[in-house]
């Protein structure tokens, strides 16, 4: 078989390798009111702006070319300091809380987030909505109501958790507030102290504990235990530390743990943990997910991104332009497929952002990765990312003849350089020609050097 039209093809070809070649860059912080490079706490996606909470310096907005800073200056948000979370709900709301009084903030920008005159601001405080005031983690459910996870490190409070069910968005005065306590015989919760929260696909509440480890809060009524079930793992059940500090539910139904000393990836299918442990880092403090459905993880020693089977794809450290290799936190641009990392310089504990165009965007090309792959020199098989489960995958030489059919698998597909007869191919141009489940092609080119 050959492949037509191959002159044209190859010259469409003539592109730079795309994603996986690009290296981190630097974004510089704006000055907040602290007249200091700001401290960044969390960080949070609204299609192309990236938001962050701050340690004393607001709530900061990026879209790429400019920065707007909430701050109380703008008579919005009531406290610049100690902003523990920042949260975009399925409104396009932001939710930003506070560890003290003044709880939790929500900013509805109109859409418009460089223009403050459209802004609305709505505010729960300690003792008139919210009854604890270190919320430090939120979650949305199915139904769109709020979750809030409590911190208290210390064990000096009994409720873990608060639900906001709202009823009119331009009022508060018909919100109802749910609190649970960990010391509800009923429901059975396992700790205090929680510092995550997410909703898995099937509606289930993720319940992570900084030490204790995870709970699975299947709930059925929001007033009664009767129909519900918590089930709790930690490190005597299979996973790689009771200390958790991040939890993803991704869009495949499967939920990521990042801990110390690894991952830990939960299959709901079969109820089955996988652990992910030699990743050469010893903690795992962020994950996100990209369009594509690759988990990227944020470690004390750089940067992993993960195929959703959940094979590592790559590790970025310095050597790939991250300013520091403690990273504390990662958010993805679904839109484009931009990362954003915020890591940390020990000697000073100073934050400071990076970014990396990875080029897995909804509409991502197909590329091949080592490309170039040099004999001796490039230890792995040649992998060929963005082509989804249940493609076709087809090699062809320079003059179209087909080389290799490539087993059908999910991302990432492997070629062994071999040809169908299993013979080393020698050295050239090889294109990639990969025919999704909905009949579109899409190509990409390796070069092959021996």
């Amino acid at each position: 078989m050959r492949l037509p039209l191959l002159l044209g093809l190859v010259a469409a070809l003539t592109l730079p390798f795309a994603a996986g070649a690009q290296e981190w860059q630097e974004v510089p912080l704006p000055d907040g009111p602290s007249a200091g490079n700001p401290k960044v706490t969390d960080i949070a996606m609204d299609g192309g702006v990236v938001w962050f909470s701050t340690e004393g310096d607001g709530l900061l907005a990026y879209d790429g070319s400019t920065w707007i800073l909430h701050t109380t200056a703008d008579g919005g948000l009531r406290s610049n300091s100690w902003r523990n979370t920042v949260m975009v709900d399925s409104d396009g709301d932001k939710w930003t809380s506070k560890d003290g009084t003044q709880t939790v903030d929500r900013l509805n920008d109109g859409g418009t987030f460089t223009d403050k005159s459209d802004d609305t601001w709505t505010y729960y405080s300690q003792g008139s909505e919210l009854v604890s005031a270190r919320v430090f983690s939120m979650a949305q459910d199915e139904n769109g109501n709020m979750w809030f996870g409590i911190r208290d490190e210390n064990a000096n409070q009994d409720n873990i958790l608060e639900l906001l069910i709202e009823g009119d968005p331009s009022t508060t005065t018909d919100d109802e507030w749910l609190t649970y306590d960990v010391d509800d015989e009923l429901a059975g919760f396992f700790a205090r102290d929680v510092r995550e929260l997410a909703i898995d696909n099937l509606g289930r509440l993720w319940i992570v504990y900084y030490l204790h480890g995870v709970d699975i809060w299947d709930f059925g009524d929001y007033y009664t235990y009767e129909d519900d079930t918590i089930v709790h793992y930690g490190l005597t059940e299979g996973l790689p530390s009771d200390v958790i500090h991040c939890v993803l539910a991704a869009s495949d139904g499967r939920v990521w743990l990042g801990a110390n000393n690894g991952i830990a990836v939960f299959d709901a299918a079969g109820e089955t943990w996988t652990v992910i442990s030699d990743l050469g880092a010893d903690k795992v403090t962020d994950l996100a997910e990209d369009a594509q459905g690759h988990v990227w993880a944020a470690t004390d020693e750089g940067v992993a991104m993960f195929y959703s089977s959940g094979e590592l794809a790559r590790f970025y450290t310095t050597g790939d332009g991250l300013r520091d290799e403690l990273v504390q936190l990662i958010a993805v641009d679904r839109t484009d497929g931009a990362v954003w990392a915020v890591t940390e310089e020990l000697s000073t504990e100073k934050t400071f952002l990076n970014m990396l165009e990875s080029g897995f965007g909804p509409d991502s090309d197909v590329f091949a990765y080592p490309n170039p792959w040099k004999e001796g020199e490039s230890t792995e098989s040649i992998k060929i990312q963005g082509a989804p489960e249940g493609s076709t995958v087809e090699v062809f030489d320079i003059t179209g003849q087909s080389v290799r059919k490539l087993p059908a698998t999910r991302e990432p597909y492997i070629w062994d350089s071999l040809d169908s007869d299993l013979n080393e191919v020698p050295s050239g141009v090889y294109v990639i020609r990969v025919k999704m489940p909905t009949g579109e092609l899409a190509f990409t080119k390796v070069a092959i050097i021996r």
